[in-house]
């Protein structure tokens, strides 16, 4: 016995079930036919014309017939049901209110859609007749990805023009799978941490989605959240084709290279790909020539490390040693080192792996270890270059160690990297490495260890007020000769609200005396190593150098704190003797406090409105609810909270605001401070369609009217919480 064909709409055919020119016979030939949908059936075969079709479903469904198109559907409703939903009870979402969603479906009697519509959304399903080609036809055009890429380039600054150069010969090619608004989204993406001197972009997927991260000064922040199916699709696949890469390989890691022009800067691109179980990650480091010409003045060196390595610098022979972990600036101050030194009688030659950043005036030697040619072979050859000075990018191994030791005693001036924690204990690496100590002694002229820490932002950081300043970190000042006060961050639009911009180095300095040298010879321990610089001054500590880089006002306390020996780790203390409730926001902000809620028991809600009444009206209802409520004063004081650290559980904004008003508050939030995933609830006075939509548009989760009633917003809150995972 075979299987009766069922329409996808076979609820239509009880519809016309009493309708003379709807014959049982007609229906059967219907469906030996396999026809798709039993309603257009009737209308393409001429049977019954389309608004009789339409009126008829009305009477049996009782529902009204709406006529759909893309350009009717609101995209905030629509975002709030996933696409396998709609798909699978073949509805699409309309308009939604504060308690009502609108949704158009092809059966309306669908009480399976209903239930799980309004599980989904928190509010009543009103549904709406709409004929099912319309339906099928909307969604393709909804959910393609030009369209969803469409209306992210929507919300985001419009990108610089950029170009790849020299790109691969067949990328016009493969540029036929890869649609022009995909184009568009990942130059947006570029374009956006090139503006944001951003150093890395990193792309990543999750279950539900994909994230886009930028790293600005050293600390990740989301920038954009993508549909998981076109991140890892058309968006990594864009990139691949950018730097060269293979697009059809996702089991394996890759690497590649890639040179943009954006605008009028040439750029270099860095691309690696890693598989994951939810995609391909990429992370692209973007190369901006301009930080291998930063001058040596404008490193952010002090006075003492500036003269000591200039000293250095004027050596005909010798080695420089700079020091650190990865990600600490090593590359940029060789670079500006080789910058200073080359002039028109100097040969300079480098090997690099790889060679990040082309040097006019320099001979730079690209390492390939595969093809043998590694740093020991590269700089024998280089030896037999009449070179004055040498840089070899990293000490790696005995051979590479030996060999520059040797050309440091030979009349070379050598300048190398490796990756040690202090001065110090560099020594005692070399001797792990197998240098002979007889050769470490008379070739090294000094050592930097360096690390990157972020620099106070000069329009808003302010001084520390005495009171609240630390005893410990006022002693260690004075014990260093410097000015026994020190600043903070505090957060301007300038500085997007987090009180920092651009990065210095704090270094440490070794420049050996004869007493160091000979403890060397001897083999001595590195405490008796270190013993002997500090007594000789030949040794300026990590400590001395990030307590001056405190006291001149070029980062703050909570930068350089885990450099200070002689601070115990953790948070600045406030002012003793004084109630916590008494400290000014500022204050808060500024020793970097937190809620204990935020890892807690307690979610915590922040109330940001500029009606005191207001304020302590919300917090006596949402305190009873068991909540614990943190005020803001205005947009501002909640923008600048956050952006210091201070984030809570969830927000509850006001519109119109002094200084900050509550769109831009959700704005800085979402696009600024990238947090994609803390719940915002408008609750305004505010009650136009244009104030709602703009809300939900720049990322608002909801959107309350006053005046309201206590147990509705509790009950709202709840809501989102339980959303966003902060209660059960």
């Amino acid at each position: 016995m075979t299987d009766i064909w069922r329409f996808p709409d076979e609820w239509m055919v009880r519809a016309f079930s009493g309708v003379s020119r709807v014959t049982p016979q007609l229906i059967e030939q219907f469906r030996a036919e396999k026809k798709k949908y039993f309603s257009h059936a009737l209308i393409d075969s001429g049977v019954l014309p389309a608004d009789q079709v339409i009126k008829t479903a009305e009477q049996f469904f009782k529902v009204k017939y709406f006529q759909l198109s893309p350009e009717k559907v609101d995209k905030f409703a629509f975002s709030m049901v996933p696409e396998k939903i709609c798909r699978k009870y073949e509805i699409v979402p309309l308009m939604v209110t504060e308690t009502e969603i609108k949704v158009a479906m092809s059966n309306p009697t669908d009480f399976n859609a209903q239930s799980d519509v309004e599980a989904l959304t928190g509010r009543r399903l009103l549904p709406l007749f709409s004929l099912p080609k319309e339906i099928e036809s909307c969604m393709d055009q909804l959910f393609s990805a030009d369209t969803v890429i469409f209306d992210l380039l929507s919300r985001v600054e419009t990108p610089e023009e950029i170009v790849v150069v020299g790109g691969s010969k067949n990328e016009d090619e493969q540029d036929n799978a890869v649609t022009s608004p995909v184009i568009k989204l990942v130059n947006s993406i570029i374009s956006m941490a090139y503006r944001k001197h951003s150093s890395d972009i990193h792309i990543e997927h999750e279950e539900e989605a994909s994230h886009v991260r930028i790293r600005v000064d050293g600390e990740l922040k989301n920038i954009m959240k993508l549909p998981r199916h076109i991140a890892v699709g058309p968006v990594v696949s864009r990139i691949k084709i950018m730097s060269d890469l293979d697009v059809a390989n996702h089991m394996r890691p890759q690497d590649g290279r890639t040179k943009l022009r954006i605008g009028t800067a040439e750029v270099g691109l860095r691309v690696s790909t890693l598989p994951t179980s939810y995609g391909e990650k990429v992370v692209m480091r973007i190369l901006d020539q301009r930080a291998a010409e930063v001058p040596f003045k404008k490193l952010g060196f002090a006075p003492e490390v500036e003269e000591g390595l200039n000293k250095c610098m004027a050596s005909s022979q010798g080695i420089i040693l700079v020091t650190g972990p990865t990600g600490s600036g090593k590359t940029t101050t060789l670079y500006s080192i080789l910058n200073k030194v080359k002039q028109e009688t100097t040969n300079i030659v480098t090997a690099e792996d790889p060679i990040e950043y082309k040097l006019p005036g320099i001979n730079q030697v690209q390492v390939n270890e595969k093809q043998g040619l590694t740093f020991a072979v590269v700089l024998r050859s280089v030896l037999r270059q009449d070179p004055d000075i040498i840089m070899v990018g990293e000490i790696r191994d005995h051979e590479t160690a030996d060999i520059a030791f040797q050309a440091a005693m030979t009349g070379h001036l050598v300048l190398s990297t490796l990756h040690t924690n202090d001065t110090v204990s560099t020594i005692g690496r070399l001797m792990d490495m197998g240098v002979d100590r007889f050769k470490i002694s008379p070739g090294l002229l000094a050592i930097t260890a360096q690390r990157l820490v972020r620099k106070l932002c000069p329009l808003c950081a302010e001084a520390v007020p005495g009171a609240e300043r630390s005893p410990e970190i006022l002693a260690a000042l004075a014990d260093h000769g410097f000015e026994t006060v020190y600043y903070r961050p505090v957060g301007c639009k300038k500085c997007e609200g987090s009180g920092y911009a651009g990065r210095t180095s704090i270094v440490e300095l070794l420049l050996p005396d004869a007493k160091v040298k000979e403890l060397i010879n001897a083999g001595a321990v590195s405490d008796d190593v270190k013993a002997a610089a500090l007594e000789g001054k030949c040794l300026r500590t990590l400590t001395r150098d990030a307590l001056w880089h405190l006291s001149t006002g070029q980062t703050g306390l909570g930068e350089v704190e885990s450099y200070l020996e002689l601070v115990k780790k953790g948070p600045a203390p406030v002012k003793l003797g004084k109630p916590q409730a008494a400290v000014p926001p500022s204050a808060e902000i500024a020793v970097g406090a937190q809620p204990k809620t935020a890892q807690g028991l307690k979610p915590v809600v922040m109330v940001a409105d500029d009606d005191p009444i207001m304020r302590m009206l919300l917090k006596k209802f949402i305190e009873g609810a068991g909540y614990i409520v943190r005020e803001a004063v205005d947009g501002e004081e909640a923008l600048t909270s956050i952006a210091s650290g201070v984030v809570p559980d969830l927000l509850l904004t006001d519109i119109n605001m002094p200084r900050l008003s509550g769109l831009d508050l959700v704005k800085g939030i979402r696009e600024t401070l990238g947090l994609l995933d803390l719940p915002i609830i408008m609750l305004t006075t505010e009650n136009s369609d244009k104030s709602q939509e703009m809300a939900f548009k720049l990322g608002a989760d909801d959107y309350v009217i006053k005046p309201f009633k206590g147990p509705i917003v509790i009950a709202r809150i709840t809501a989102a919480l339980r959303r966003a995972g902060k209660v059960a």
